[in-house]
């Protein structure tokens, strides 16, 4: 462990005897550290009991509810039925909305039938941003006092409205409720629940408590609805949640957590699907990451702390690259020089422990020890797929060629 600490020290790095391995080994040392101490920090605010501050409200505000279809009409009526069903909030203090894109003319049909509004975008394939300004559009900025977005197939709490209600009354204009998954019915869906309760605890409840603003998901939010309207309409891109994230901190609204709203959300549940929407989440990570890397020194300099931290947290890899990329450097080390190796299977460990921390109680967490067989698999193939891909294009490519010339 002696070269942990030498590489704190300012004369080892003047020191000309060191080697072209251990220099570089210090740098990505450093480097890699900064991410999993920060992981840790947000995992080690994250414990304790979660305690809501709002008070009840003295007056009931009108709320929007929009839910945001792509393509999944009997999903949606469902979801609808079971929110007008279950809502304790006043039925006159709030109207359902629905941005309908890509449905069947039968469950179109239906929804028409229903105690809603129908926007059908201008678009027969269209992103959910555009659809949601599509909605937007039709409403004035002083029609209703919140807007509620949900997904398709969201079941939320309740009381969720009258929580809700009761934070914006107490100043709240962006609220994040807690979305967890329903069906884990498959390893995958279990893995993919166990991986959003960790991003909840920590970069929810963990920003909050650290007096930063939560990270938003892209369903189960709640805005002003004034705000949202002025807002939505400069939105672009595919992912409601980073678009709103950077209107929101550039005018520095706060976005509050509300940990005992449940929102439950389907999971993808097979491999194919979890490796199609990495592949998209990973997509929207370029920009997202180049976005943050602009802007963060001038954020930094500005004192703007709220907008910094969100930047950094695009900036830094996913808690799933960065297991891998923590293994292979320390396998690697090992290899080179295992002198210099017993720093990397620390900072390992402490991420572990960070994730360990930041793990959810209960069903999923029993589950997860019985799915975390999975991991190595799924780690190999999103390590693998983009070899995988680009093999398959040029035998594509190639049989396409021969093809050609037979003909």
């Amino acid at each position: 462990m002696n070269d942990l600490f030498n590489i704190l020290n300012p004369d080892w790095w003047m020191n000309e005897n060191n080697s072209a391995l251990q220099i570089t080994d210090a740098i990505l040392f450093l480097i890699f550290s900064i991410p999993v101490c920060y992981i840790l920090l947000c995992a080690l605010f994250s414990l304790g009991k979660y305690k809501n501050p709002y008070p009840p409200a003295a007056i009931q505000h009108r709320f929007l509810v929009l839910f945001t279809v792509l393509r999944e009409g009997k999903e949606v009526i469902e979801s609808i039925n079971h929110f007008i069903d279950t809502q304790l909030y006043p039925r006159e203090k709030y109207d359902i909305a629905v941005a309908a894109t890509g449905l069947d003319e039968e469950d179109l049909i239906t929804l028409l039938q229903m105690p809603i509004n129908i926007v059908v975008p201008d678009r027969d394939r269209c992103t959910k941003v555009y659809a949601i300004q599509q909605v937007m559009e039709r409403y004035s900025p002083n029609e209703y006092d919140m807007v509620l977005i949900l997904n398709s197939d969201n079941h939320i709490d309740p009381t969720a409205l009258e929580l809700f209600n009761n934070a914006y009354y107490s100043g709240c204009d962006s609220i994040q409720a807690h979305r967890i998954t329903r069906n884990l019915n498959t390893s995958i869906a279990v893995l993919g629940a166990v991986s959003e309760e960790i991003n909840n605890n920590l970069f929810r409840k963990g920003h909050t408590r650290m007096g930063f603003s939560a990270a938003l998901i892209g369903s189960a939010m709640a805005f002003d609805f004034s705000m949202f309207h002025e807002v939505a309409p400069s939105m672009k891109g595919g992912d409601t949640s980073t678009s709103m994230e950077v209107a929101l901190l550039n005018q520095n609204v706060y976005t509050e957590y509300l940990e005992e709203v449940i929102c439950y959300s389907r999971k993808e549940d097979s491999n194919e699907q979890f490796q199609k929407r990495r592949a998209e989440w990973q997509k929207g990570r370029y920009y997202t990451r180049w976005y943050a890397l602009r802007h963060l020194p001038l954020a930094l300099l500005r004192g703007e702390w709220d907008l910094a931290n969100k930047l950094f947290q695009w900036i830094i890899p996913s808690r799933f690259v960065l297991i891998v990329l923590l293994a292979m450097l320390a396998i690697g080390i090992t290899i080179a020089d295992w002198t210099l190796c017993p720093k990397w299977y620390v900072l390992f460990l402490t991420l572990i422990i960070a994730f360990v921390l930041a793990l959810p109680e209960g069903e999923i967490a029993h589950r997860f020890r019985r799915a975390i067989w999975v991991m190595p698999y799924l780690i190999a193939k999103s390590v693998f797929a983009p070899l995988i891909n680009l093999f398959t294009f040029k035998r594509k490519k190639s049989n396409e060629k021969e093809e050609g010339e037979k003909s």
